[in-house]
């Protein structure tokens, strides 16, 4: 008897020390897939801007424009100087770089964004593979803990 106490202890001790493990797995999990999406949206934006350059390189001399200035408010501008593209390149710094320049780090930047997912995904690949082997181990001792 005092063995089946103690074995009843020990297996409610690992049940609640494997669901905690899960809750955290599962934490992490929805943590790397908001990662994921973020880098999505910012390859999106990327591979736009890219359309856009090639749009403007095309076309853009002397079109009018809508330029956003904030809170979904626009004005009409018209392009003069369609060759060069002001790109900020971190800590509020800004430079003047040809409209292939701008491209060539367009695609710099999602090439590296697109590293950044695949190793997320590797991550989101492992962490779904743990949550799987503990899964069931939780179920079968949850059902032992519901037969007593």
């Amino acid at each position: 008897m005092v063995r089946t106490v103690a074995a009843e202890i020990q297996n409610h001790e690992k049940l609640r020390k494997l669901q905690d493990e899960l809750r955290s797995l599962i934490a992490q999990a929805d943590q790397l897939r908001a990662q994921i999406d973020i880098v999505n949206t910012t390859i999106q934006d990327l591979a736009a801007s890219i359309e856009v350059l090639e749009y403007i390189k095309k076309y853009g001399e002397g079109k009018t424009v809508l330029v956003p200035i904030g809170a979904g408010n626009f004005i009409r501008a018209k392009i003069e100087k369609p060759e060069t593209v002001i790109m900020g390149v971190g800590g509020r710094l800004s430079v003047e770089v040809s409209i292939d320049d701008a491209r060539k780090m367009i695609e710099e930047r999602i090439t590296t964004l697109e590293s950044l997912r695949l190793d997320l995904l590797r991550k989101l690949e492992e962490v779904n593979r743990k949550i799987n082997e503990i899964l069931p181990q939780v179920e079968e001792l949850a059902r032992q803990e519901q037969k007593k």
